[in-house]
């Protein structure tokens, strides 16, 4: 009588052994280093698609460090026309690209929100068409009617800051910073208002940055009085020349990405290593 073959459930090519008990120890040995190196490879590459998320993003360098968001307060006065719009359009522009969430409040006589604070940034890039000419007469930009054209009055800075800084107490953000883009020809009525918000937004920790729209000496040594002469954003951040971009994003080195990808190296050397599959002498 001929008994049929029983299928065997051992892999190809495997090494039966007698004395399995002996090598219980090893086994369960290798086991917990393959379970161990597969939690590790696992988290590593989880880590790495987070933060490979935000590899793109940055601080705007027209920001403070450490500012998780902040708010522009742009002065749309019927001063702000012309060459001043290339600068507020290179400002926005910058902030968009470095990925950074942005409030936006616009004031003029009085001061409106347009973004809360922690809008996305792609939010700010539909404002930046206004500031770009349509075409050109001759050398003078012309540029379509923005909807708050029928706004532009004198300048008061102070309804401005008041309203930005409102913005982020109402959104309850922490280390937040105001930006102010203006020309900074504030009317004399707004100076003592100007004054005390001044002294507000210390007391309150909130940092404000500005970026004079060639504005004239005088007005910016009075804002640099007030507020410091650190005050003042770079100009190589919002201005460009023919040999120079503007240096809109300060992001530091990816080094948490550099530093996850080596330890990913080691750990797939190391499976390879101690989880490399037996060969024996034929």
């Amino acid at each position: 009588m001929i008994v049929p073959a029983i299928p065997s459930i051992h892999r190809k090519g495997a090494v039966i052994v007698a004395d399995r008990a002996r090598l219980k120890t090893p086994r369960l040995r290798t086991e917990a280093v393959r379970i161990l190196l597969a939690l590790a490879l696992a988290g590593t590459l989880a880590l790495l698609f987070m933060s490979a998320r935000t590899a793109g993003a940055g601080r705007a360098a027209v920001f403070p460090a450490g500012t998780n968001t902040g708010v522009v307060a742009l002065d749309m006065s019927a001063s702000i026309s012309g060459p001043t719009y290339a600068r507020v359009a290179t400002t926005l522009r910058g902030i968009a690209a470095a990925n950074q969430s942005v409030g936006l409040v616009m004031f003029s006589d009085s001061a409106y929100e347009l973004l809360p604070p922690n809008s996305p940034p792609s939010a700010l890039t539909q404002f930046v068409p206004f500031f770009v000419p349509l075409r050109y007469y001759g050398s003078t930009p012309v540029f379509g009617q923005g909807p708050w054209d029928m706004f532009m009055g004198g300048t008061r800075v102070a309804p401005g800051l008041v309203a930005a800084a409102a913005s982020l107490r109402r959104a309850q953000v922490k280390h937040g910073a105001i930006l102010l883009v203006s020309d900074l020809d504030d009317s004399a009525a707004d100076q003592p208002l100007l004054e005390k918000e001044a002294v507000r937004l210390r007391q309150q920790h909130i940092p404000l940055r500005i970026v004079p729209l060639f504005a004239a000496p005088h007005d910016k040594r009075l804002f640099g009085a007030l507020f410091g002469d650190n005050s003042f954003v770079d100009p190589k951040v919002f201005t460009h020349t023919a040999t120079r971009h503007s240096a809109s994003i300060a992001a530091p080195a990816p080094w948490g990405l550099i530093g996850l990808g080596l330890i990913l190296v080691f750990l797939l050397a190391a499976n390879e290593r101690w989880n490399a599959r037996l060969e024996t002498a034929s």
